[in-house]
């Protein structure tokens, strides 16, 4: 089980070479930890389920995730749950009296 300070190591002998490659195309280089950052996310995200999603969320709700998680997590996800989730609420209080259908 990973700790809070453990390191994220991966040996990728090849995904180094090609990023020293862009490096050294670019003026002032580019940041490999800032890409490594983005591409965990990128691929965490793609990883979940719409129903792991929807667990964390409720996680998160319940304050045993943090907002910084869940947003690494789920990115704009976490936004578009809680507007289905205010706006199935608020239905579900309107007064349905004296509305049928036939």
């Amino acid at each position: 089980m990973a700790m809070e300070n453990d390191k994220i190591q991966f040996r990728g002998a090849a995904e180094k070479q090609a990023s020293q490659v862009v490096d050294q195309m670019r003026l002032g280089g580019i940041n490999i930890s800032e890409l490594a950052r983005a591409g965990l996310k990128e691929k965490l995200r793609e990883t979940l389920s719409d129903e792991e999603k929807f667990k964390l969320y409720e996680q998160y709700k319940r304050g045993d995730l943090s907002e910084e998680v869940a947003v690494v997590l789920m990115g704009d996800a976490l936004d578009e749950i809680e507007r289905e989730r205010n706006a199935f609420e608020e239905a579900a209080g309107l007064d349905t009296d004296g509305v049928f259908q036939e």
